[in-house]
């Protein structure tokens, strides 16, 4: 599977571009998933993202020892942001998404774990526009 694409709008510091960026963070979340190559979601996205935390060592864990994950992908419906700096320089943007069902699979193919979808989300992040590009500071999870 190939690394996703930024578009070049994802690098405008522009409402617009912090919205594509976002779209764009979650296509890098979901090939990791896939293939367990967090490098590419690490390389924008800071070392303190609280729900990185959470889903990271999941993805690693998942994707070691020849287990894999079939499904489960995240669908971004909707990324939208005021424009309005939170503090210097930072920047939110609220996304909606789902992650849809999947399974967790074991090296000999047998079921380790069932994915449920997930329902309708919402997650925050912030970011911040410098040397060209976005970085995601933090995301997290909103009501939960």
């Amino acid at each position: 599977m190939p690394v996703p694409v930024k578009p070049a709008l994802a690098d405008k510091n522009s409402k617009e571009g912090l919205e594509a960026f976002a779209k764009y963070w979650y296509s890098l979340l979901n090939y990791a998933f896939e293939t367990g190559n967090l490098a590419p979601v690490k390389s924008v996205t800071d070392a303190s993202c609280a729900m990185c935390s959470k889903i990271f060592p999941g993805v690693v864990k998942w994707n070691s020892k020849g287990k894999w994950v079939e499904g489960a992908a995240i669908k971004v419906h909707a990324a939208q942001s005021k424009f309005v700096e939170t503090l210097p320089g930072q920047f939110q943007v609220a996304i909606q998404s789902q992650q849809g069902a999947g399974v967790l699979r074991n090296a000999d193919g047998s079921v380790g774990q069932i994915v449920t979808d997930s329902g309708m989300l919402a997650d925050l992040m912030i970011a911040k526009h410098a040397s060209g590009k976005w970085h995601a500071l933090n995301v997290d999870r909103l009501g939960g």
